[in-house]
């Protein structure tokens, strides 16, 4: 197999591997995040919507929430409510490549003719934005989004495992929780 070959198949591979997904946080900074130390997950209430994916989106934040330090309590107790949204879009992308035209090593006289080519991508993006909510004035905090083209997962177990990732990439950018005594 000649080398080029096996160098266009490495950069396939590489970046076929690569995600997709694009994740985005955004904060208020004279928010007092230290004084955080519970939460309430509120979902989403709207016709249509996958129940399912609903419970594990919002099993995934309660897991994330209490891993950074928070404790769960009843929304009437939190010092801030986790909300969540989704939604699914259908996208398109166009890309412009060059192709040499022409008859080698007959081109005439110099270069190639180069045309451009254009190719046509559809694709379904879904997106979740995750807000944190400050009870007291409901006004939002901080918020993340991840927004990602939509894979084929064929196993409750694979979706869990997908969504439990953009969960916590959505909410890296989240402070931990203070201790108690260090306030």
């Amino acid at each position: 197999m000649p080398l080029r070959y096996l160098l266009s198949a490495l950069i396939l591979l590489v970046f076929s591997a690569c995600s997709t997904m694009r994740v985005d946080s955004d904060y208020n900074p004279k928010f007092d995040f230290g004084k955080l130390h519970t939460f309430a997950v509120i979902r989403p209430e709207r016709d249509g919507v996958n129940t399912l994916t609903q419970e594990r989106i919002a099993a995934a934040l309660a897991d994330a929430m209490r891993a950074k330090g928070y404790r769960e309590v009843p929304k009437t107790k939190a010092d801030f409510y986790v909300l969540f949204h989704t939604d699914v879009t259908n996208k398109r992308q166009v890309v412009t490549d060059y192709r040499s035209v022409g008859l080698y090593p007959y081109y005439g006289y110099g270069a190639p003719m180069v045309v451009p080519v254009q190719r046509e991508y559809t694709y379904t993006e879904g997106k979740i934005i995750v807000d944190a909510l400050d009870p007291s004035d409901k006004k939002i905090f901080w918020r993340g989004i991840a927004a990602d083209t939509l894979k084929s997962l064929h196993t409750p177990e694979e979706r869990m495992r997908y969504i439990r990732d953009v969960v916590a990439k959505v909410t890296a950018s989240f402070p931990a929780a203070r201790k108690q005594s260090e306030h």
